[in-house]
């Protein structure tokens, strides 16, 4: 059974939050909100308001081996402040690191979030994200390809909110079946078309 963990700190996007979690519940699939900070309560504030409890704490993996062990698919949702948390994390870099190009993993960039393959140093070669953050992610060496849905090897990344939807969806596309995938999105009444931009390489 695939399992998902889907980083969350203070000051992340609801929308690009509430994307993959609304998609992968709707697959059935194991979703857990993983949260980055010092709030024992787990209590997160979002870029705009909400709150919310987050299911686990980061801290409570003690090696990168026991997350892996745990998760298949990492999420890393943007909004500023949460993606400076996220980005900046050394036990959340390693796991990125250490899922890039690996069989059986997936990992899922949205907006600001995208600043974390810049941290990790991610050998990727083509990215989205915010138009934001387009200066910092060319200058960290990466071809920002301005389109909403970006996947180079198992990296998947996507530019805001707008884009949620299609990049959770890209996301659940790699872990589920054919019928898994067009059932959640007839549900989700999508368009017939999605827009996503595959890098050429292996």
């Amino acid at each position: 059974m695939v399992n998902v963990c889907l980083f969350v700190a203070d000051g992340n996007d609801e929308i690009e939050f509430s994307a993959p979690w609304g998609v992968f519940t709707r697959a059935q699939i194991p979703i857990d909100s993983v949260y980055v900070g010092e709030n024992p309560e787990k209590l997160v504030t979002m870029s705009r308001g909400v709150q919310l409890y987050a299911k686990r704490s980061l801290k409570e993996f003690k090696s990168v081996e026991e997350f892996a062990s745990h998760y298949d698919v990492v999420i890393v949702p943007g909004g500023v402040k949460g993606a400076n948390t996220l980005s900046t994390d050394e036990f959340v870099k390693k796991v990125v690191s250490s899922y890039w190009k690996k069989a059986g993993k997936v990992i899922g960039m949205i907006c600001a979030g995208t600043l974390t393959a810049k941290t990790t140093g991610l050998s990727a070669t083509e990215i989205t994200g915010h138009p934001s953050v387009r200066k910092d992610l060319e200058e960290a060496g990466f071809r920002y390809i301005p389109q909403p849905v970006v996947v180079e090897n198992n990296l998947i990344t996507s530019m805001g909110p707008g884009t949620a939807l299609l990049w959770a969806l890209k996301l659940l596309e790699q872990v589920t079946t054919k019928e898994t995938y067009d059932t959640v999105y007839q549900a989700l009444t999508m368009p017939e078309k999605q827009i996503v931009y595959a890098a050429n390489r292996e």
